[in-house]
C-alpha cells in the first residue's frame, strides 16, 4: 500500500490514507485540497498492482509493484483500462439522461440568488435547483448536456454522481473574434460582462486544456483564444492556463493578485 500511495503521490496527487486491498477509494485529483474525491484507485487483492484515475483529468494510470514476479503486458494494461472505461461510460450515460431531465424541469433562477449577490454577477441562464442551489449545465464536445454543476448559497459545488466533466463546458455570449476561457462559472460570468467577449467555462485547472482544444477545433484559427486562469498561491492554475494556452494556439492571462480570481478583480473594482 505504501509502495502504491508513493506512485501516486508522485503523479502530483494527494493519496488516501488507507488504500484497502481489493476495494475502490475514492480521493483528490489533481491540485484539488485533500477531502475533494474526484479521483479513484484500486489496489488489487494481491496487492501487487493496480491502477489510479483522475476524473478531473482524465488521467488514467497503471501500477505494478517493484516485487511483482511478472511484468503487466501491454494487453493486460488496454485490458484493465478497457474495463474501468465501461464502468465510467456506464455511468456517465445515466448521469446524462438525469442531467437533461432536471435540467427540462428546472426553472431560471432569480438574479437576486445568494451566490451571484456575493459575487456581484448576473445569472446568464443558469437555473434555481433544490435547496436553493444555484444550477449549471455542462455540456460535451459534441455538444450535448450530460451533467450539472449545483452550487450553494454559500458556494460549495457538486456535480452528478458518476457524470462526465472531463471536456465539458458551458458558455456565456456568442461567438466573438475572442474567445476567453475560465475555470468556474463566477469568474467567467464577471470576465464576460466586463469584456462582452464569448467566454467559456471549464469548471476547473484540470479541465483547461482539454476545453481549449475543444473551443479552437470548434471555432478554428481565426479566434483569438485567452485562457483566463486563477493566481493560486499553489501554481496550480498558472500552470494549468499556461499549458492550456500553448496547447490551443493561445495566450493566458492571470490576476496580479496571489490568491485571487478575476471575479475577485472585477467584482471588487480593482482590475
Amino acid at each position: 500500500m505504501h509502495e502504491f500511495k508513493a506512485f501516486i503521490e508522485g503523479h502530483g496527487l494527494i493519496a488516501p490514507d488507507v488504500i484497502p486491498a481489493g476495494q475502490k477509494v475514492r480521493f483528490a485529483g489533481f491540485g484539488k485540497p485533500k477531502g475533494n474525491l474526484s479521483a479513484v484507485c484500486f489496489l488489487f487483492a494481491d496487492g501487487q498492482g493496480g491502477w489510479f484515475k483522475d476524473f478531473s483529468t482524465g488521467q488514467f494510470v497503471v501500477w505494478q509493484s517493484k516485487r511483482a514476479v511478472k511484468p503487466f503486458s501491454r494487453h493486460e494494461i488496454a485490458t484493465l483500462k478497457a474495463d474501468a472505461e465501461a464502468v465510467d461510460l456506464r455511468k456517465q450515460a445515466k448521469a446524462a439522461d438525469k442531467a437533461r431531465f432536471i435540467w427540462s424541469k428546472l426553472p431560471l433562477v432569480s438574479p437576486s440568488h445568494a451566490y451571484l449577490a456575493c459575487k456581484g454577477i448576473e445569472p446568464h441562464g443558469a437555473k434555481a435547483g433544490r435547496g436553493d442551489s444555484l444550477v449549471i449545465p455542462l455540456f460535451n464536445p459534441q455538444m450535448e448536456l450530460v451533467n450539472l454543476q449545483f452550487i450553494s448559497a454559500e458556494g460549495a459545488k457538486r456535480f452528478l454522481t458518476g457524470g462526465r466533466k472531463q471536456g465539458c463546458y458551458w458558455w456565456l455570449g456568442k461567438r466573438s473574434d475572442r474567445v476567453l476561457i475560465a475555470e468556474g462559472f463566477a469568474t467567467a460570468a464577471s470576465l464576460f460582462e466586463y469584456s462582452g467577449c464569448l467566454t467559456v467555462i471549464a469548471f476547473d485547472a484540470g479541465n483547461l486544456l482539454a476545453v481549449a482544444k475543444t473551443v479552437r477545433a470548434r471555432l478554428g484559427e481565426s479566434v483569438e483564444i485567452i485562457v483566463c486562469g486563477d493566481n493560486d498561491a499553489s501554481g496550480t492554475g498558472q500552470k494549468a492556463a499556461r499549458a492550456a494556452a500553448v496547447a490551443s494556439g493561445g495566450r493566458y492571462l492571470l490576476p496580479k493578485v496571489v490568491g485571487h480570481d478575476f471575479n475577485d478583480l472585477l467584482a471588487g473594482g480593482a482590475l
